[in-house]
């Protein structure tokens, strides 16, 4: 009978985390026009906020712009050998910038400080440490 418990629990634990993933938004990966080294993006964060992914190459820096500076948030984080590094988490917009060590994906994600639908403008601009 305890068997039986602990196998429905589990049983409605993966349940209610599948039906949270399958709202939240797919990532959308930062594509950066050719010869150009930053992006704008004009979205909105819905209800469940917005994810992207940028690929970048060791030693660089990435500065992100994020308006509204209020209403918003924003976290940068990548996935290490550890877990997951998270490098920016900032309950606002505004101008920020992160020197990257390591190349490989970064996940941004921007989120409402209200839990409602907030439109947001997110510049990212990837340049060389070597061209600061």
């Amino acid at each position: 009978m305890k068997n039986l418990v602990i196998i429905s629990a589990l049983f409605i634990t993966f349940v209610l985390i599948g039906a949270v993933q399958t709202k939240a938004q797919a990532a959308t990966r930062i594509q950066f026009a050719k010869g150009k080294s930053s992006a704008t993006l004009k979205a909105n964060t819905g209800s469940y906020g917005a994810t992207y992914v940028v690929r970048v190459s060791p030693a660089q820096k990435m500065v992100v712009t994020l308006t509204p500076t209020a209403k918003v948030g924003i976290k940068v984080a990548t996935e290490g050998t550890d877990a997951e590094q998270v490098l920016l988490k900032k309950a606002r917009g505004g101008t920020y910038e992160i020197i990257l060590e390591e190349g490989g994906d970064y996940t941004l994600f921007i989120g409402s400080n209200n839990n409602r639908p907030v439109p947001f403008t997110l510049t990212v601009k990837i340049t060389n440490l070597t061209d600061i």
